[in-house]
């Protein structure tokens, strides 16, 4: 059977391509785990203190993209699915608070999210989450002529998260976890499309019944979006006043709130201050950097105070407690990675 695996596949790979795609990987970063995610566009902010570890398990052919997601940390991930496509899963694992598309989120809830809209989700200290990624042609033919129901009409009354009932829960994560493995154990090439046909039809089937068993559940109160809608303005003006961030007066000045209402939406979505978020968006900001160009920077404080920290023992200590290693040792373990890779590169001498 001709799948492509890892970078290649991340690289290539279309959500209706006929050549199936196979990712399998576990990372040590963040910022990684964020980039490893073939189809996606996403940005990570880890909020959660200490050394990251997460894993992405991702299948996708033929219009559709089946992929597990695991993470030990709380990060603030915002992010975009492959355009015109729905996607449809379970949070299998929520350890603590959590919240997606703008509504708290437990274990074994529906997720989903309409098709070309943004992703906000705040993972918990450990969370697992499996869902399928399905076209929007695909999935509102489907939904036409075999079930009779206006796919439109159904998510206009979806929630991002919902309860749903156990057998339908229990059928869902069956396809999302064991179907993928099946695939990969028993089909080849001859047997491929055969075998995928049945899998799509089960799992389309079953995401059906899940949103529609949503859309008749009674609606809940809670709505996060005003809540939400703060937090990602505090992000905005942050990344905007990168060398001199702003306090919290000029954010209630900007934002017309009052400092209570500030904290309670930060606390209700994040679980952290305004201040902790906003230092944790500009210490990401300085991993990224001494990640992606290790080799150009001769200074870490230099980067540090791009980023407005002036304290260099409070920013070594805030850097270490987040992520689990000195900022020091983040430069050097980029470099070594960096100048192992070039090495492969060289053509060998004969």
């Amino acid at each position: 059977m001709g799948f492509r695996e890892t970078a290649l596949a991340r690289n290539s790979a279309t959500l209706n391509s006929r050549e199936l795609h196979v990712v399998q990987q576990e990372t040590t970063d963040v910022l990684e785990q964020a980039d490893v995610m073939p189809l996606w566009s996403q940005d990570y902010t880890q909020l959660g203190k200490g050394a990251f570890s997460g894993s992405i398990a991702s299948m996708s052919y033929s219009g559709m993209q089946v992929f597990r997601e695991t993470m030990n940390r709380a990060v603030d991930a915002i992010a975009n699915a492959p355009a015109n496509a729905y996607v449809v899963g379970l949070s299998t694992v929520i350890d603590g608070e959590s919240s997606w598309g703008l509504l708290p989120v437990k274990s074994n809830s529906l997720i989903t999210l309409d098709k070309n809209a943004e992703l906000f989700f705040r993972t918990s200290k450990f969370s697992e989450i499996a869902a399928v990624v399905i076209s929007d042609q695909r999935l509102e033919e489907y939904a036409a002529q075999v079930e009779w129901v206006d796919l439109r009409k159904i998510m206009e009354d979806v929630r991002p998260v919902d309860l749903i009932s156990p057998s339908i829960s229990s059928r869902l994560l069956t396809l999302l976890v064991d179907g993928p493995r099946q695939i990969l154990e028993y089909s080849d090439t001859d047997s491929l499309d055969i075998m995928w046909n049945h899998y799509e039809n089960d799992l389309l089937t079953t995401c059906l019944q899940a949103l529609i068993s949503s859309k008749e559940n009674p609606k809940s109160h809670h709505d996060y979006r005003i809540h939400r809608y703060i937090v990602n303005r505090v992000r905005e003006l942050t990344l905007s006043n990168v060398d001199a961030p702003l306090t919290i007066s000029e954010l209630c000045a900007h934002l017309k709130v009052s400092r209570r209402t500030l904290n309670h939406a930060f606390v209700r979505v994040l679980g952290i201050t305004p201040v902790a978020y906003m230092r944790n968006i500009r210490l990401n900001r300085v991993r990224r950097e001494l990640k992606s160009k290790p080799h150009q920077i001769t200074s870490i404080a230099s980067v540090a105070i791009k980023w407005g920290f002036w304290h260099m023992s409070l920013f070594s200590r805030y850097y270490r407690e987040l992520f689990g290693e000195c900022p020091m040792d983040t430069l050097i373990r980029c470099r070594a990675e960096k100048y192992n890779c070039s090495s492969l590169k060289k053509p060998l001498r004969s």
